[in-house]
């Protein structure tokens, strides 16, 4: 048999095939991911270790032993590298701080933010142009100098309230990683009672606000994703 007609006998459909570069998974996205699977799989160990020591107080002295030594190898599982560890204040995280992730929330606040801040600027100036007498008898160059400034002001602020908000998300995550709820309440709390103390920016808090909940929704949708795969 030829080498010809022995390669039509293989099993090429079981060939792992290499993945091609938009199947490869990011690194950066899905550290985060890695870190809240194994974050769960610590509480779910502490969970099960805390149970069968509170079922092995009501044993005898010679179960009491195995339960020391279970709970000395759970202590050894937490105090690894991708265990929590104690930060500031006596509080813990399994989140270690970088300056690089530090950078990379607040890039990612400030370019969403701005974005977001320029389309509610521009909808915000449209309406204004038409509502005020006085910009429907301005020029059209006029009109556009006002949109533009409307537009550029919105996206600066909304850019650097998101950039903030994700700033301090990532810096309660470090601290004490309580989870995404009270990141979100204890972020969003700083920032929009930032926002609330000058009369200029208060009319763009409901629009914060907005901004807000979509990123807790997408959050739940990522979250939810990962439960199910």
């Amino acid at each position: 048999m030829s080498s010809w007609e022995r390669t039509r006998y293989v099993p090429w459909a079981l060939v792992q095939q290499s993945p091609t570069a938009a199947e490869a998974e990011d690194p950066d996205s899905e550290k985060e991911r890695i870190f809240r699977q194994l974050r769960r799989d610590a509480a779910q160990e502490e969970a099960a270790a805390a149970k069968a020591k509170a079922g092995d107080q009501q044993d005898d002295a010679s179960s009491s032993s195995s339960t020391s030594s279970s709970s000395s190898s759970v202590e050894l599982v937490g105090g690894s590298a991708y265990g929590a560890k104690p930060t500031v204040f006596g509080l813990k995280s399994a989140v270690p701080y970088t300056h690089t992730d530090l950078l990379r929330n607040v890039a990612f606040g400030c370019t969403i933010g701005s974005m977001t801040g320029a389309v509610f600027g521009f909808m915000d100036g449209m309406r204004s142009a038409q509502d005020s007498a006085v910009l429907k008898r301005a020029s059209n160059v006029a009109k556009g100098r006002y949109l533009l400034q409307g537009t550029t002001r919105s996206g600066l602020l909304f850019g650097g309230v998101f950039g903030v908000f994700h700033s301090l998300k990532y810096g309660v995550r470090c601290l004490a990683d309580p989870g995404d709820v009270v990141e979100i309440t204890f972020a969003s709390a700083v920032t929009l009672g930032a926002m609330s103390l000058k009369p200029v920016t208060r009319p763009s808090i409901p629009y914060a606000g907005m901004l807000i909940l979509m990123d807790a929704f997408n959050i739940y949708m990522r979250d939810s994703t990962d439960s199910i795969v």
